[in-house]
């Protein structure tokens, strides 16, 4: 058994004092200032200000910002263009930014009453009698059950409320890593760190509910315009200068840099409060402690998110927790107020707002002719037609499309539904519908006189809303059936050779771009998903992808991946003035067992598979955007490190191991979640059970090192084994073998973690301070995050490869450790 030390230690022997000890002095008079942003978040993060300094710096902010959203809201209100449907979001805009203003303005009258609560808490904290400490596996589990559910709570919400987080999404994931990790090696966590938590996090609350609807889409239409990928949404054509494209880069790389700053000055508080918990308890018992805290963050919210409940129940349950670090009456009903206060500010909503398992969606009743371009024929009067928004961003309006619905001199406003069935020249028996929807295809298909529709999504909110405002009501026609899964994941269940055609609805990533990590439907339009739905093609039967194109290069890639599924020439036809087009390909025998890799049509760039699935972008590389979005981030992450208070040149060999294996963590986790995800659909519940597992995973590793003495050399060894397996097994090799070969691929993909967890395990026991050493290894994950990106380069199985990197440096590190005279407290390496 190895010795686990757990004792508390002198904080002027520690990582942390040397840290702490080697920052430049500050004037006294500055503490107050609000000139030096940086130094006021390390001041407040360090807790090294009297809490009625930090009120006055959180209402001059929350006010200012409240004013802002309040007068952007009220300018919005004077937009001729502004639809009825719109007026409720400027509402809310003007509302929460008065509501934020007020509140600050009466906390900040309220200031002396916080300052004395703080002092009499912290009394009773020296004293020893608050039973956060008394109780420090209880407040283990806490802390780390909020640090996870508020993390993916805030990454999830961020991505709704922000367009560009949808793709630029480890922004936030990275914030919450780099302040966890910094507020770990600072440690010294008290109670005021969670209150203040729950202040700071109002102002962002309100940012995001409200206030993002004034960047939203000026940050839209900048992505959409320079960047070199296909964006939908904001549609705008792409910029050709280069030096105007950069400039559109930088300031959106200003903006993730702002809210980086804002989630990592946020999560500090709790990393504080993370690291002082680690430090009560003995390593690996608190270390299991905290995954099975984290564990139960995340199967709590994914249960939230099945549940489809609003984010206010989300921040609710988030939050709560919070007030076990409080005792007195007083402080309880302060920290009550505040999270009330996060509660409501998320609450307002507009038309039918669902939060299903995926995405946000907000349904609008409208009159028909808003669907049609200014310029063109519009539909009868007084029809009416149902719009669905994700994001804010139009994404599908459920309309009545039968000849009788038109009045003399209307047209059909989207002609391609019908147009594609009379082009066919026979009337389909059974028809596929790949993302169904509200409707529009699958009523098509009726139209046309299919017997049997087989009508495919994966998220049940949006299959529900066109069951009950589709004017055609598609959806009760007993020739109808829902399937509620992932397309590949369907694909294999269903009957080959039993469709005369499959069609490829207007699936959602059409309005959102695809990231470095896999999104809903990545793998629907990859050559090997072509090649699957080929199989269930009858021969003679069709293939049709509907998809919108602003781009020449997008255009010709639907037609060279039907082309090389169908083994023959693509019709291709646009309808009205939009750049919408429809591509027919036909089957003319049966499937092969493997897609074809004949070359792409010239412009077309490289195809998607399976293992490089970003349909959006024109080759194999990084965009532009993004390296300088990157970089830019990287650095600021470096600058936020520094003046948090930690000195990089004392970052030991030890804690440089611990860092390099937090990098390949997360890159293996990443990679396990893409390839299960492949295998048993990109659904929810596959994201989840594989996150899950993996936590599994590191508490089975903790419990085999609390047992054995496990050598590193053995460890390692099985690591790089491990890897190489997991790097060489692809799901093709148990597709249609059977449920057991799948799991049994499950964990051979996973192992690594398992062995990665052995290596951790046996360094992390002997740390003498838990909070720096965790914290390492949590900041290491910012670089996974950032090194993610390059699967845009590389493909989704490379990550194996860079993760095995890591663990190599990881290895190298603690092969020439030696000890360090200036941090006697790192010398417990073994």
């Amino acid at each position: 058994m190895i010795p686990v030390r757990h004792a508390r230690y002198d904080r002027g022997n520690s990582l942390v004092g040397k840290w702490e000890s080697a920052r430049p002095k500050r004037d006294p008079a500055r503490l107050g200032s609000l000139n030096d942003p940086f130094d006021a978040v390390a001041r407040i993060s360090e807790g090294r200000t009297p809490l009625s300094t930090d009120v006055r710096l959180w209402a001059a902010i929350s006010i200012a910002l409240g004013v802002v959203i309040l007068l952007a809201g009220i300018a919005q209100l004077t937009d001729a263009t502004l639809r009825p449907f719109e007026r409720g979001g400027t509402a809310i805009m003007i509302g929460e930014g008065a509501a934020l203003a007020g509140f600050a303005l009466m906390i900040l009258v309220m200031r002396r009453r916080f300052e004395d609560l703080s002092r009499s808490n912290e009394a009773r904290e020296t004293s020893g009698s608050d039973s956060y400490r008394s109780r420090p596996y209880t407040t283990l589990f806490l802390v780390s059950f909020v640090a996870l559910f508020v993390e993916v709570m805030l990454i999830r919400y961020c991505s709704s409320q922000i367009r560009i987080f949808a793709y630029y999404k480890n922004v936030p994931l990275v914030g919450c890593f780099l302040g966890l990790g910094l507020g770990c090696c600072l440690g010294n966590g008290r109670s005021r760190h969670a209150l203040l938590f729950t202040f700071w996090l109002l102002p962002l609350t309100v940012f995001l509910a409200a206030g993002s609807i004034v960047v939203d889409r000026a940050l839209g239409v900048l992505a959409a315009a320079g960047s070199s990928e296909h964006i939908l949404g904001d549609v705008g054509s792409p910029l050709t200068s280069t030096t105007v494209r950069i400039l559109t880069q930088l300031i959106m790389s200003v903006f993730c840099v702002a809210i980086l700053v804002a989630i990592t000055s946020l999560f500090t508080f709790l990393g504080r409060l993370l690291g002082e918990a680690f430090e009560s308890v003995p390593r690996l018992p608190g270390y299991t402690v905290n995954i099975v805290g984290s564990l139960a963050g995340i199967l709590g919210f994914v249960l939230l998110s099945y549940a489809q409940t609003p984010p206010w129940v989300w921040f609710l349950v988030g939050l709560i927790p919070l007030a076990w670090w409080f005792r007195t009456a007083k402080r309880l009903v302060v920290v009550g107020l505040l999270i009330a206060a996060n509660t409501l500010a998320v609450m307002p909503s507009i038309g039918d707002t669902v939060w299903s398992s995926y995405q946000k969606l907000v349904g609008h009743v409208i009159p028909a002719g808003y669907v049609i371009p200014p310029g063109e024929e519009r539909v009868s009067p007084g029809k009416e037609a149902y719009l669905v928004r994700i994001s804010d961003v139009f994404y599908q309006v459920a309309i009545d499309l039968r000849p009788e619905a038109f009045g003399p001199g209307a047209v059909n406003p989207f002609p391609h539904y019908d147009e594609v069935y009379r082009r066919l020249g026979r009337r389909p028996e059974r028809v596929l519908i790949v993302g169904a929807g509200t409707g529009n295809d699958v009523a098509a298909a009726l139209r046309a006189g299919a017997s049997h529709v087989d009508a495919v999504d994966i998220d049940p909110a949006i299959v529900a809303m066109g069951r009950r405002h589709h004017p055609e009501r598609p959806y009760d026609d007993p020739r109808v059936q829902i399937i509620i899964n992932d397309a590949r994941d369907a694909f294999r269940r269903l009957q080959p050779q039993s469709y005369d055609v499959v069609v490829f609805g207007l699936l959602d990533s059409h309005t959102q771009l695809a990231s470095s990590s896999v999104r809903l439907d990545n793998y629907v339009f990859t050559l090997e998903s072509l090649q699957e739905a080929r199989g269930l093609v009858r021969p003679g039967g069709h293939i049709i992808i509907t998809a919108a194109a602003f781009r020449d290069w997008f255009r010709d890639r639907f037609t060279a991946m039907l082309e090389a599924t169908c083994d023959g020439p693509v019709e291709m036809f646009q309808f009205g003035k939009r750049p919408f087009y429809t591509y027919i390909g036909q089957v003319h025998r049966e499937a092969e067992t493997a897609p074809h890799t004949r070359s792409a049509a010239a412009g077309a760039g490289v195809l998607p598979t399976d293992d490089w699935p970003f349909l959006y972008l024109p080759e194999k590389s990084v965009p532009r955007a993004y390296v300088i979005m990157v970089i830019t981030l990287a650095v600021a992450s470096v600058i936020v490190v520094k003046v948090g208070g930690l000195d990089l040149g004392r970052f030991s060999r030890y804690h440089a191991h611990m860092f390099f294996l937090g990098a390949a963590f997360l890159l293996m986790e990443v990679s396990a979640v893409n390839r299960l995800a492949l295998l048993f659909g990109t659904t929810w519940l596959v994201s989840a059970v594989t996150i899950a597992i993996v936590l599994v995973l590191i508490v089975f590793a903790n419990l085999t090192v609390l047992a054995v003495r496990v050598p590193y050399p053995m460890a390692y060894g099985a690591l790089i084994v491990s890897l190489a397996v997991s790097y060489w097994l692809q799901p093709s090799v148990v597709l249609g073998r059977g449920t057991c070969a799948a799991l049994v691929y499950g964990l051979l993909v996973l192992s690594p973690i398992y062995f990665a967890g052995l290596v951790f395990a046996r360094s992390f026991s002997v740390a003498t301070l838990a909070g720096p050493a965790i914290g390492a290894n949590i900041m290491g994950s910012v670089l996974g995050g950032w090194v993610e990106y390059s699967t845009m380069a590389v493909g989704i199985r490379a990550l194996v490869l860079l993760a095995g990197v890591f663990y190599v440096f990881s290895l190298c590190l603690l092969l020439v450790r030696r000890k360090d005279e200036r941090v006697p407290a790192l010398r417990a390496v073994p």
